[in-house]
């Protein structure tokens, strides 16, 4: 019965969108095909050619104006409508109603009540929903901001973007209803299910798809932003005001996810490292390169006003990628999803719907690009150019991931023969466009606007050359033997961390313009600052972990009796031998590892390899310990010839570099969300930018 009343709320939820995206703007589909006519540029006072003006009044092209006070009572209804269907979905899950495919194909009545509810997500129905309850979440939450910035946006950009966001709840519902129905039933229902995928059950998985999803719901915000600016002929600062945050959250929701995945991969065993360049991460990484650009674009458009067409152009161009990468990782065009694997898949009506929506979108945007002319040109060697500068190659690094993702699929239909892309074609064909960018990187923050002077920068980035110029230097001399790729990669982290804390230095202790207190010039800073400084520190460290854990990273793989010592970087283990153990629904071998360090010991490591019955799968789980000058990683295998338990231990130095400078970059774009909420409620007079 709630599978039935779920089923009705995700049809009501088409029939409200369509209501939606209707009766917000009922004639949006004439001014789209209005502005696709040629028009007269007009004239800005500074002399800058900007979208016309002529229909700023309420009411045009014969509309009724929509109160303000009813912005939010669809969005809202629309939000009941998928809480009710997720809740009914879930509700499937938890009570193991096998008579729904869904439930019955990735879950089993032994399966933990978190891993169960985890186990919604994954199937296509149960993913395409949880994309259309973010969606109608901030659907709903952009229908809010929109009426509380009456004095920003004009009534008409609010009812165009809310009608553009109702087409979109409308498309991937009726997209869910065909490819995936999660309420559809089978007469006669199975005694219990097939089982939750082993690798699946765990509860970074659990919270990494709400995180993707939220991310991707964000960015479709974005998106219904820009098409209603391309309408209402207002690619601005006021436009670049209004999706600030969205794109800030966007970045932030899908930089968690990415991280998540990269941790997942780091501790499973199978997997080895942090990133694989697999279908599913680059389909992670694309949209979060393409908002990091983002960021930067409208930056730049909310302070100058240029880059007007650039900004609109990623605005459309990251929730396509996003889009284009939920369908690569759901559609069998390459090994899909291993929670899928073991369903019928049929992404048709998601590839269709892409097709149409991102045809309409980048018609519109070609037919409005002429008349978005940036106004007061910016010099070469301004931060305008470095930003632009970096938001090209961040898209040129997001093309060339790109294109080693769909390479196998166009070689495989012209030769027949299946391949694979890994690091080392990444590798090759992104140092070259990764170097420039992070050199530019360090520059960007130092330089000003509109114009600026070498010998000025040159000045300001002095102490920054000299500092990583000695890093480079003592690393190499130390170690004499290095290949040249991680030692590049030092010496970048090192120019980009020491760049960013100099420039930090000079705007807190001597700018001339700051004043009596340090803490008065911390507020002066500014949010935004503030955030991209951490951001960019973040990625420094990042980048000097996973260079240096590349250096020195050490491998021990022996057959070990209990009582055994490894030695394994500044650390030694005691093998205790192994344990079997029965988990909730699996049966596991449990490894003992006594941790010493300088003979005192630290703590006890449990790794093991677990065999899970119902799928017939066995997974090996590492143990990891994160201490303050590396990661030591434990796993064992199976007995060896001699009889002895095989055991592999990696020391990774400095990994946990790795995880905080990912951690630095979300503290960074939290900082940036949060202080902007608290400011707008305080209403301090210090600038939230």
């Amino acid at each position: 019965m709630f599978a039935e009343l779920g089923h009705f709320a995700l049809l009501l939820m088409v029939v409200t969108g369509i209501g939606q995206a209707v009766l917000f703007s009922p004639l949006w589909l004439h001014a789209s095909l209005r502005i696709l006519t040629p028009q007269r540029a007009s004239a800005t006072p500074a002399g800058s050619p900007a979208f016309s003006d002529d229909d700023d009044n309420d009411g045009a092209f014969g509309q009724t104006a929509v109160k303000p006070s009813s912005l939010f009572l669809l969005p809202a209804v629309i939000l009941l409508l998928g809480l009710l269907a997720e809740g009914a979905l879930l509700n499937a899950f938890i009570v193991s109603d096998f008579t729904l495919p869904i439930v019955s194909n990735v879950s089993h009545s032994s399966t933990p009540l978190l891993y169960r509810i985890g186990a919604a997500f994954t199937p296509d129905g149960g993913a395409m929903l949880l994309w259309l309850l973010t969606l109608s979440l901030v659907n709903l939450l952009i229908a809010i901001q929109l009426r509380s910035s009456a004095a920003i946006c004009t009534d008409r950009f609010a009812r165009n973007a809310l009608s553009v966001l109702g087409a979109l709840i409308t498309i991937l519902g009726v997209v869910t209803l065909i490819d995936a129905d999660p309420f559809l039933r089978v007469t006669v229902a199975p005694l219990d299910g097939r089982g939750m995928n082993p690798q699946s059950q765990d509860l970074l998985k659990v919270l990494r798809e709400p995180f993707l999803y939220l991310g991707l719901a964000g960015l479709a915000g974005i998106f219904a932003m820009t098409l209603a600016g391309l309408l209402d002929r207002k690619i601005d600062r006021r436009f670049a005001e209004t999706m600030r945050s969205w794109t800030i959250i966007s970045w932030v929701c899908l930089g968690t996810a990415i991280a998540i995945n990269a941790y997942r991969s780091y501790s499973e065993q199978a997997w080895g490292g942090w990133w694989y360049w697999d279908t599913a991460e680059n389909s992670l990484l694309l949209p979060w390169l393409l908002a990091t650009a983002l960021l930067h674009c409208r930056a730049v458009l909310e302070k100058t006003e240029t880059l007007r067409a650039w900004t609109a152009f990623l605005g459309i161009t990251t929730l396509a990628v996003g889009w284009f990468g939920v369908y690569l990782t759901r559609s069998d065009l390459f090994a899909p999803l291993p929670e899928t694997q073991l369903l019928p898949i049929d992404s048709t009506g998601l590839l269709v719907a892409f097709c149409l929506v991102f045809a309409f979108a980048y018609y519109l945007f070609w037919r409005s690009v002429d008349q978005m002319g940036d106004g007061r040109g910016f010099d070469v060697i301004s931060r305008e150019s470095a930003m632009f500068l970096n938001s090209v190659m961040l898209s040129l690094v997001a093309a060339v991931v790109l294109i080693g993702t769909i390479y196998p699929l166009v070689l495989q239909w012209i030769t027949g023969d299946p391949i694979t892309v890994g690091a080392p074609f990444y590798v090759k064909a992104l140092i070259p466009i990764v170097l420039p960018l992070l050199f530019l990187m360090a520059f960007a923050p130092a330089l000003r606007w509109r114009q600026d002077e070498v010998w000025m920068i040159g000045r300001r980035m002095k102490l920054a050359a000299i500092l990583s110029l000695i890093t480079v230097l003592f690393v190499s001399i130390r170690f004499i033997d290095l290949s040249p790729a991680p030692l590049i990669g030092i010496g970048l982290a090192g120019w980009v961390l020491t760049a960013s804390l100099s420039d930090l230095w000079a705007r807190l202790w001597r700018h001339p313009e700051y004043g009596e207190s340090k803490y008065r010039n911390l507020q002066l800073l500014g949010p935004r600052y503030i955030s991209m400084t951490l951001s960019h520190i973040g990625l420094a460290i990042l980048i000097a972990g996973g260079s240096a854990s590349s250096i020195w990273e050490e491998q021990v793989v022996v057959s070990a009796r209990a009582g055994q010592s490894i030695q394994a970087g500044p650390y030694n283990l005691q093998y205790e031998g192994v344990s079997l153990l029965a988990g909730e629904n699996y049966a596991t071998r449990q490894a003992t590892f006594i941790l010493y360090r300088h003979s005192l010991p630290v703590t006890e490591l449990f790794p093991e390899i677990r065999y899970y019955p119902i799928r017939g799968v066995e997974t090996r789980e590492a143990d990891i310990w994160h201490g303050r000058d590396g990661d030591l990683h434990v796993s064992i295998g199976d007995r060896d010839d001699d009889g002895g338990r095989v055991v592999t231990v990696h020391y990774l130095p400095m990994m946990p570099w790795v995880w905080g400078g990912m951690l630095l970059m979300l503290i960074g774009g939290c900082f940036s969300i949060l202080t902007r909420v608290i400011l707008r409620f305080k209403k301090t007079g210090v600038p939230a930018s």
